[in-house]
């Protein structure tokens, strides 16, 4: 029995434009308000035992998904299916009152999460050693640091022995060492067959922690599947943001399609007119993909006039990441390699390979450039052709895979 569904989940609020506006939609029975969506036809499962990751940028909907499946909040349209008890840390401080001492908030927070006096009172020292609050249990909250709200929280909603664990980033303001102890809990709850549900801006502890995951985008479910794969998507979006938020250089050559390009350009001495990539696998959506380790291949065509010496047109090849950082790139000349005539002595190729691709999980690109012996001259060139993926066995992290080895200090 999975331990939550959720079907066509929506959550929509009311903006208005000023506050009387929703006393106006009450009297005159008129709508003044614009409807803002934070979720729209959200649809997932959480198993038994299983930790599901969230993952998003801010404002994707992703604390606003976490109070529906904590029960504070009651979703607009959709069904929340919910099997055993669900206990939730969610913002900093929330249902704990400030004037309270952290003695009678442990009291007030069990109380709400359906505890009587009885097993309050089994529970109260158990929360306190875990928390490690000391005296400052009998000081009011509001004089308590952020992390000491969290070591509070999370003593009180871990401690009912919850069906369902919700955490988010709330978690991450702890120190050190109770952010460990609280790792462990959580992991020991994963192992008695309890489910998690687990949201962070830390990619890492989501990939490491979570079987599965979901990115938010707008209050959509942009990707969901094996945590690995979700991730990855993710960070091509991120590094896709990134690269249109900063301000680069617009290339003066125009991009062109991978494969076909006009041979009847007389204007010009040499020219690139073809780029594909070989032996390569493609997903539903035409994008070639690769796994770090893979061997590497594409073939460049150009064509030269008859009057330019083979010896002056050379093949630069740069792959770049679709944030715009440039992952390696090289060319014929530094390598002291003459392109391969074809049909006639005026079709040039070459293939580039690389036997074992040691790019780590990302989106890329090529840029071609074909130039003369000098490396300064540039003839023609492809910007940002021949796309692909690649994606990672482990989780590695970086731009590319290093070979490595460990062994004892000296």
């Amino acid at each position: 029995m999975s331990a939550l569904i959720a079907k066509d989940l929506g959550k929509m609020y009311r903006r208005y434009h000023q506050p009387i506006d929703s006393l106006k939609e009450l009297i005159f029975r008129k709508q003044y308000h614009d409807p803002f969506w934070a979720l729209k036809e959200v649809n997932f499962r959480c198993e038994a035992g299983e930790v599901l990751g969230v993952v998003g940028d801010n404002g994707a909907g992703k604390s606003t998904l976490l109070k529906l499946l904590s029960g504070t909040m009651r979703p607009t349209e959709g069904e929340l299916i919910v099997n055993g008890r669900v206990s939730a840390i969610l913002e900093l401080g929330s249902g704990f009152h400030a004037e309270y001492t952290g003695l009678e908030n442990i009291h007030l927070g069990c109380a709400v999460l359906g505890l009587n006096a009885a097993q309050i009172e089994a529970k109260v020292d158990e929360i306190i050693d875990f928390s490690e609050l000391g005296d400052f249990v009998y000081q009011p909250v509001k004089s308590y640091s952020s992390g000491m709200f969290v070591r509070l929280a999370f003593s009180v909603v871990t401690s009912v022995d919850p069906d369902i664990l919700i955490v988010d980033e709330a978690l991450s303001v702890g120190d050190q060492h109770f952010q460990k102890k609280s790792m462990d809990r959580m992991m020991a709850f994963k192992e008695q067959g309890k489910s998690l549900v687990f949201c962070s801006h830390s990619l890492y502890h989501v990939k490491e922690l979570c079987k599965r995951a979901i990115w938010l985008d707008k209050g959509v479910i942009q990707a969901q599947g094996e945590s690995g794969d979700v991730i990855d998507q993710y960070n091509d979006h991120v590094r896709m943001q990134n690269r249109v938020a900063v301000a680069v250089s617009v290339p003066k050559h125009k991009p062109v399609e991978t494969k076909a390009r006009d041979k009847n350009n007389t204007q010009l001495t040499a020219y690139l007119s073809q780029a594909t990539l070989l032996n390569a696998q493609f997903d539903s959506s035409g994008i070639a993909v690769y796994r770090t380790g893979d061997k590497f291949q594409v073939q460049v065509l150009a064509h030269k006039q008859a009057s330019l010496a083979l010896e002056d047109v050379h093949i630069g090849i740069i792959i770049k990441r679709n944030d715009g950082v440039q992952c390696f790139g090289v060319s014929t000349v530094l390598d002291g390699i003459s392109l391969f005539t074809r049909q006639d002595d005026n079709d040039l190729g070459v293939v580039y390979e690389i036997p074992e691709l040691s790019l780590l999980s990302g989106q890329y690109s090529l840029e071609l450039w074909l130039i003369d012996t000098t490396s300064a001259h540039v003839y023609d060139s492809m910007q940002s052709c021949c796309d692909f993926k690649v994606r990672q066995p482990n989780t590695e992290v970086g731009v590319a895979y290093l070979p490595h080895q460990w062994s004892a200090p000296l």
